[in-house]
This record gives C-alpha cells, structure tokens and sequence, in this order.
C-alpha cells in the first residue's frame, strides 16, 4: 500500500442532519480509514458557532476581499482559519479538503502551512460568483461529483484543475438488507427522498402520482422522506389522501430498509440556474438496492442514474412522471433491464473505490 496519508476535511455540514454533503462528507471520512489512511472531520456551522474575540478581527486580511461576504461571514472565516490552524496543529495533515467554498478560509489557513488543499464543489453554492471564483482559484485541486459540474466550474474558473468522482456509499449496507415477508420489491410502495426546496420538484411526484389508476397502484402508496423549506405547502397538497404518507427524515438505517422494500423511487428535480442537482447520492443509493428509478435529465441526474433507470423529458409534466412510474411498477421486461443495469454498475461507487479514487488526487499535490 502506498504512503498512509492524513486528510483534514473541513465541512459546513455532518451528519445530523441527512442531505448530500452531509452524506458525502460522511462516507468519504469513513472510506479513507477503511484503506488504511487516517481522516478527522473540522465542522464548523455558521449559524451556532461559539466565537471568540480574536474572530472579530480581520485575519488574513485578504478574506475582506470578496464583496459578497457580509460582516457575520467575515467572522465565521476568521472563527473557521483559527479553528483550522488547531486542527493543523493537532493532527498535521498532509492535505486540507474543503467539501464546501464557504470552508474557503480552511483552505487559507493551509495555504499559509504550505499544506496542498481540494475544494469539492456541488452546483448551487457557485451562484455565489465572487467567492466561488475566489475559492476556486485559491485550491490547488479542484474535485467534482460530475461532469456537468465540472463544466460549470470551467464558465468560473477555465483554467482550475479538476477531477471528476462520484458521492460514495457504504454498499453492503444498502446490499444486505433482508426484505420483510410482508413487503417484496414487486409489492413494496413507491418512494421519493428529497429535501423539499423547489429544485426537488415533489409536488409534481405527487400529481403523477394521484393521476396513476388504482389497478396499477395494486394497494401501494407513495412515501415521500424528508423536510424543509416547502414542508407545510406538501404537507398541505397530501392531507386528505390516504395513499400519500410524509414520514419526515428517517434514520440511515430506516432509509436502507425502505429502499430496498420499494417497488420504485421517484425523483425528478428541475433546474433554475445554479438552482440544480449536481449529482444525486440518493439514486444510487436506490439502484444498491435493487430498485428502479425514474428520474429527470436536468444537471447530474443523469450521469447519477446512468443506463439503470428512466429518466422524463419533462420534470414538469405529471402526466409523463406517472407514465414512467407506471413502467416500472407494471413492465418486467423494462424492471429487469434496468436491474441488471444497477447491479452492473453501482460497484465503482463503493467506499474504497470512490476513497482510492481521492488518494490518487490527493497524492498528485505530495
């Protein structure tokens, strides 16, 4: 094995509570211990952050170049390159992972190290121009879930060097799931995971959903997972039915099981810009467990779905969101391609191979 490395990763989000960074944060820790490198996660959330005096001052002072931070985000970068300087201190990494261009101060206080840092980069965070282009100039190495999101760092930043990996997933979690007698994949209801925002696009889940004829329903239900911004509005469209259950966020283990009991999952967001998926864990968090997918052709969804999966011209159209889940709820030769299709391909987003794939980056910066 090559050189045992430490990797510092510094985070605006962990787990709790879930949602993507948390996730991939999450896994690349525990993916990077697993082939025998030492990880330690630096989280700092802007929102609850204890600061103290020496915060309130401007240091460095090149963070006071970027225009669009406002004077509670000069001192969450001033807490962040302190706290990340104790870090340095306390476990001298050989490379800094920012997952977030807001962890930008994290990557400074490395730079002054001399210590070479990665910026993982998403979609919507880069509607901040002025200090994506900052951040993004400012890493050594510049890592994306995929490509589509590596061309919308080229429109910032042409010249950033890039590498494209996927999210990871602990795959034999998802993989050894038993299915209860009372639920199989045929029989299990329909699922969708999202956080609701816009850009998940739910409320047009729901209306396919209610256009479907029962016969097709055969008894399922539509179980939609999550929380957020739009909860009351959902919350609001489902309350008189009976077929249509919110559940909240559920736990790791909760998400493994119901996934792999579903006949299907649904998830078709729309794109407003940066407003966009650059990925989608979620999708192959479903095609682990052996469930087919209808999804949309918007940002990453489709390099997330690949050939195992549907996925809608129109995101906004019930009538064609409810044609595709009934495809795979009813079609079995379209249900066993597109298993097939999982099976054969979600090995390469398996922990070691996706952790591998970020050593191999990482130790082009030693």
């Amino acid at each position: 094995m090559s050189q045992s490395l430490r990797v510092l990763i510094a985070t605006i989000d962990y787990p709790p509570p879930p949602g993507g960074i948390q996730t991939v944060t999450k896994n690349l820790e525990s993916g990077l211990k697993k082939i025998g490198h030492k990880s330690t996660v630096l989280y700092l959330d802007g929102e609850t952050n204890e600061r103290s005096i020496r915060d309130l001052f401007p240091h460095p002072k090149r963070i006071y170049g970027v225009k669009s931070l406002s004077r509670r985000d000069y001192v969450y970068m001033n807490s962040l390159y302190n706290k990340t300087v104790e870090y340095i201190e306390k476990f001298n990494p050989h490379v800094v992972h920012a997952m977030h261009i807001n962890n930008w101060s994290a990557m400074i206080a490395a730079a002054d190290q001399d210590i070479p840092t990665v910026l993982s980069t998403h979609a919507l965070e880069l509607k901040n121009e002025s200090l994506a282009r900052t951040a993004v100039g400012d890493a050594n190495l510049i890592h994306t879930p995929s490509e589509f999101t590596s061309v919308l760092i080229k429109d910032i930043q042409p010249n950033a060097e890039s590498y494209i990996v996927p999210p990871p997933i602990d795959l034999d979690k998802y993989q050894s799931n038993p299915i209860s007698e009372e639920i199989s994949g045929q029989s299990g209801p329909v699922v969708s995971m999202a956080r609701f925002v816009d850009r998940k696009n739910i409320e047009t889940v729901i209306e396919a959903w209610e256009t479907i004829d029962q016969s097709v329903k055969n008894g399922r239900s539509l179980i939609i997972v999550g929380d957020g911004p739009n909860r009351s509005k959902i919350e609001s469209r489902v309350c008189n039915s009976t077929e249509i259950h919110l559940t909240g966020w559920i736990s790791e283990e909760q998400k493994q099981q119901l996934l792999s009991e579903a006949s299907g999952f649904v998830l078709v967001p729309r794109r407003d810009g940066y407003d966009v998926e650059g990925f989608g864990i979620v999708y192959i968090e479903a095609q682990a467990s052996r469930t087919p997918i209808v999804g949309s052709k918007r940002g990453g969804v489709p390099e997330a779905v690949g050939n195992a999966g549907i996925l809608v011209d129109d995101e906004n159209d019930p009538q064609e969101v409810a044609t595709a889940i009934e495809t795979i709820l009813t079609d079995e030769t379209v249900r066993t391609k597109i298993l097939e299709a999982a099976e054969n391909r979600v090995n390469k987003f398996d922990l070691e191979e996706i952790s591998d794939r970020h050593v191999h980056a990482y130790q082009q910066l030693l």
